[in-house]
């Protein structure tokens, strides 16, 4: 049973992980751009330094974060049968494959399109080796990311979550049956990139199913808040140690470790903001958006950083660091407030493409 405490904590997961994905699609501070690169590889160690910690660290934990929320909620009042599993799919074929078949949809006709266009071609060079073909797979791989990413590559994360969806049976029998081996041998995959399947991938399963076993027991999401003040305080020196090493051999265990802890330490932040009700009614009123802004924010993030890359100043010391803090920032903004003009202005269209959302 979800309680109204635990729904608004639930509902506060929604759009602070969206701001960190953007960011982390930011992090690079050069583009490819007609046979150029743009923007600035020499930048100082502070901007470095800042980059790592936000994109590398913070930002990281938004994808387990989804993960584990998407199989919890899966899984929560799931009494297994065939119509009920069935159930399960028809609605999450709505609110998943849709948008996803959609989105991917339009970036590749962008993508193609963009061909014909000499003035706005450089700004999709995926779309030239997809013009040249003629086999109908690589099309199609393009659009459902089966030994790829999708042309839409964010939209990984939707292809993960409807293989995830199919494959609720063969979880549930494990989760039942050898949980605790289960998990081990997951986090093992995880932390050593030894995982042998595109699709679904190691990160996705493992939370996933971390999910879907605290819904499968009737627990709450937040059922290790009692070790949340410890995984909080520990988090901040985790991270800085994530910045310092990380291009060390051994920070991918130090990293990907340390994501669990700081997964415990913001489920419990939630139960911090949630005190205060005028910070969590505004986060979750954004939440609202939270699937448009994912969904949309590529490929205009790409070009927005392009253009800057084209046309501000690259020669200040910090200049490459506010472009970095500054662009994702108008980019959440400016699709909060069209994600609220097509409310207004066509709401079933907009309901289509983010899945009833």
């Amino acid at each position: 049973m979800i309680d109204h405490d635990s729904s608004r904590r639930i509902k506060l997961l929604r759009f602070p992980p969206i701001i960190g994905i953007l960011y982390i699609h930011a992090y690079n501070t050069t583009i490819a751009f007609a046979g150029v690169t743009l923007g600035r590889s020499d930048t100082n160690a502070v901007t470095n330094f800042i980059r790592v910690l936000i994109s590398q660290c913070l930002a990281r934990i938004a994808v387990p974060i989804f993960f584990l929320l998407a199989g919890y909620l899966f899984f929560t009042y799931f009494k297994w049968s065939r119509q009920v599993y069935l159930h399960k799919l028809r609605t999450r074929f709505r609110s998943l494959f849709i948008p996803f078949f959609l989105w991917n949809l339009v970036v590749l006709t962008i993508v193609v399109l963009s061909q014909t266009l000499p003035a706005v071609q450089p700004y999709f060079p995926e779309g030239a080796p997809l013009a040249a073909t003629h086999n109908a797979f690589s099309y199609l791989d393009a659009m459902l990311g089966l030994t790829r990413y999708p042309i839409a590559y964010h939209m990984w994360f939707i292809r993960d979550l409807i293989f995830l969806a199919l494959l609720a049976p063969v979880i549930v029998v494990v989760l039942r049956f050898a949980a605790l081996p289960f998990f081990g041998v997951m986090y093992l995959c995880w932390v050593t990139e030894s995982w042998p399947v595109i699709a679904p991938g190691a990160v996705g399963v493992l939370f996933f199913s971390g999910g879907a076993f605290l819904g499968i027991k009737g627990k709450s999401l937040f059922a290790l808040d009692r070790f949340g003040p410890l995984a909080l305080f520990a988090s901040l020196p985790i991270m800085v140690a994530d910045t310092i090493w990380n291009s060390a051999w051994f920070n991918i265990y130090l990293h990907r470790t340390g994501l669990i802890i700081e997964v415990v330490a913001t489920l419990y932040a939630t139960k911090l903001v949630a005190r205060h009700e005028g910070l969590s009614n505004f986060i979750i009123t954004l939440g609202g958006t939270s699937f448009f802004v994912y969904a949309a924010h590529e490929p205009l993030l790409g070009i927005v950083r392009t253009l800057a890359y084209q046309y501000v100043p690259l020669t200040g010391p910090y200049t490459m660091l506010l472009l970095y803090l500054v662009i994702p920032l108008m980019v959440v903004v400016a699709l909060v407030l069209l994600h609220r003009g097509l409310a207004t202005i066509c709401p079933q269209a907009l309901n289509l493409i983010t899945g009833g959302r």
